[in-house]
């Protein structure tokens, strides 16, 4: 059984800000929002082994040797570097999908560099494409085959760039375009199929795959199946939107079968809390976030795995227990009698 290791997106953790309050909800003079300050912080909470990172061309984060001293001072590692291929102007019609020959290849220097980050941060952490400038709007706006087929291309480049160096495609249905390239785990699973470099796998949101009205443990059984199953980001939301909530805070039920799944692949990677706390402490509502999930995983072992796997095995949805139902001669004259209608 694989063991789960646990850690935060620290780039929501930090400052936060959305259309309505571009000033920020945090108050940094109070609300710890620079680098080492926020390591610090989750440090205190005694939860996590690990910190998603971004690589900026400034500060701390522009240097790997500072964040390895950072972090190796605090006993967290690097889980995931996330390359910025979305925040900026400049990227508002696609990334490495982009139709503009010139922004493609800009957008690949950046993720090279990115990946030569990564090699040189304490245990080579994976750097996660997220594209969420990668997709359309508009109906009759996009070449969708020359868009498929630029995802594809370059990020096999990516993945030939330094093998050593794992890449994981995070599916969103949508936001910030309407329509999202890799929008979902098995989109990203079959892009993966066609990029096929051994390095190239995916990262599930649990939050993405609620929006997109799917179940988190079936893509995980999914995407384990083609050993593709590289990084798992948690959080919680209404199904309508990607509100990034704390995560337990709306469901029980699909956590504990997301934990199941996550045993029967032996995952052994990480659950990063991937949150976006606006109005609440950041740093609390991201140990309760991990601490809800503990208390999932430990609930595998109070029902018992197998007792689980023979549960699924033997319920409702399997044929040997489906319900026989026959119906009276009463109830057979009724449908005969609808049928006639």
């Amino acid at each position: 059984m694989g063991k789960i290791k646990y850690s935060a997106i620290i780039g929501s953790l930090g400052q936060t800000c959305d259309r309505f309050m571009k000033c920020g909800y945090k108050d940094p003079a109070v609300d710890n929002v620079e680098f080492p300050d926020v390591i610090k912080s989750l440090e205190k909470m005694q939860v996590l082994q690990g910190a998603d990172l971004y690589q900026s061309p400034t500060g701390p984060l522009s240097d790997p040797d500072t964040v390895n001293e950072i972090l190796t001072r605090s006993g967290l590692e690097a889980s995931s570097v996330l390359p910025l291929v979305f925040g900026e102007r400049r990227w508002q019609k696609g990334s490495i999908s982009a139709a503009d020959p010139e922004i493609r290849r800009q957008a690949m220097q950046l993720i090279k560099q990115n990946i030569d980050f990564n090699s040189k941060l304490v245990g080579n952490p994976s750097v996660n494409l997220w594209l969420g400038q990668d997709g359309f709007d508009y109906p009759l706006q996009t070449d969708y085959s020359k868009q498929w087929d630029y995802l594809i291309k370059n990020v096999r480049e990516l993945a030939e760039y330094n093998p050593k160096i794992r890449l994981t495609l995070e599916g969103k249905i949508r936001e910030p375009r309407n329509r999202s390239l890799v929008d979902t785990t098995m989109t990203a699973l079959m892009m993966c199929m066609e990029i096929d470099r051994s390095n190239v796998g995916v990262t599930i949101d649990t939050g993405h795959v609620f929006q997109s009205q799917q179940n988190v443990a079936q893509n995980i059984e999914i995407a384990a199946r083609y050993g593709r199953l590289f990084m798992m980001h948690a959080n919680d939301n209404y199904n309508l939107w990607d509100d990034d909530m704390v995560v337990g805070s709306l469901r029980l039920t699909e956590y504990v079968e997301m934990f199941y799944s996550l045993r029967k692949v032996e995952y052994d990677g990480f659950v990063s809390v991937d949150i976006f706390p606006y109005r609440e402490d950041q740093y609390e509502a991201t140990r309760q976030s991990v601490l809800n999930m503990q208390k999932y995983d430990a609930a595998i072992d109070r029902i018992g795995f197998k007792n689980m796997g023979e549960l699924i095995e033997d319920g409702p949805g399997h044929s040997r227990n489906a319900p026989q139902i026959i119906p009276s001669p009463d109830e057979s004259a009724k449908e005969r009698a609808r049928r006639r209608c």
